[in-house]
C-alpha cells in the first residue's frame, strides 16, 4: 500500500510541477508585456515558441527511441504549449481582449488541465491498485476446463 501510494504520490507531483512551471511561464510573460514595447515582446514570443517547439521535438524522439507513451504525451503538452505561445499576439488582436486577460485565462486553463490531469492519475493508479487486491479474477476463470472421458473398466461376473 505504501509504495504504491509513493508511486502515486510522485506521478501526480510531477504534474503539479509542469502545472506551475507554465504557470511561472505565464507570468513571466505578463510582466514581458509590462517590460517590453510591442515589437520587442512580439519577437520575444516567436523566440520563446521556437525554443518550447525544439523542446518538444527532443521529447518526442526520447519517446520514441525509450517507447514511452508518457513521455509522448508531455512532448504534445509541450507542444501545445508552443502552438499557443505562437498564436498569442495574433489571438489578442482578433479577439479583440486585452493582453494580460488572455494571458489570465490561459494561466488558468493549463493550471486546470494538470489539476484534472491529476485526478485522473489519482484514480486510475488507486483502481488498479484496488483490482491487483482482489483475487476473484484467479478465481473465476472464462477458461472452460476439459474434463477427458475415460472408459469404464467392466466388471465380470464370477
Amino acid at each position: 500500500m505504501e509504495e504504491n501510494n509513493k508511486i502515486i504520490r510522485k506521478k501526480i507531483f510531477s504534474n503539479i510541477l509542469m502545472a506551475i512551471g507554465i504557470m511561472v511561464y505565464f507570468i513571466v510573460i505578463n510582466f514581458s508585456y509590462i517590460r517590453l514595447d510591442e515589437k520587442k515582446l512580439i519577437n520575444g514570443l516567436k523566440l520563446v515558441s521556437m525554443l518550447i517547439l525544439f523542446l518538444s521535438i527532443i521529447l518526442f524522439e526520447i519517446a520514441y527511441h525509450k517507447d514511452s507513451g508518457k513521455i509522448a504525451i508531455n512532448g504534445i503538452e509541450i507542444l501545445m504549449l508552443a502552438i499557443h505561445t505562437l498564436t498569442i499576439w495574433n489571438v489578442v488582436n482578433k479577439i479583440d481582449i486585452s493582453f494580460q486577460t488572455y494571458i489570465l485565462f490561459s494561466t488558468y486553463a493549463f493550471a486546470i488541465y494538470y489539476i484534472l490531469k491529476s485526478i485522473l492519475i489519482y484514480t486510475r493508479e488507486k483502481r488498479k491498485y484496488l483490482k491487483s487486491l482482489s483475487d476473484i479474477h484467479e478465481i473465476v476463470s472464462k477458461d472452460p476446463i476439459k474434463k477427458e472421458a475415460k472408459k469404464r473398466k467392466k466388471k465380470e461376473n464370477i
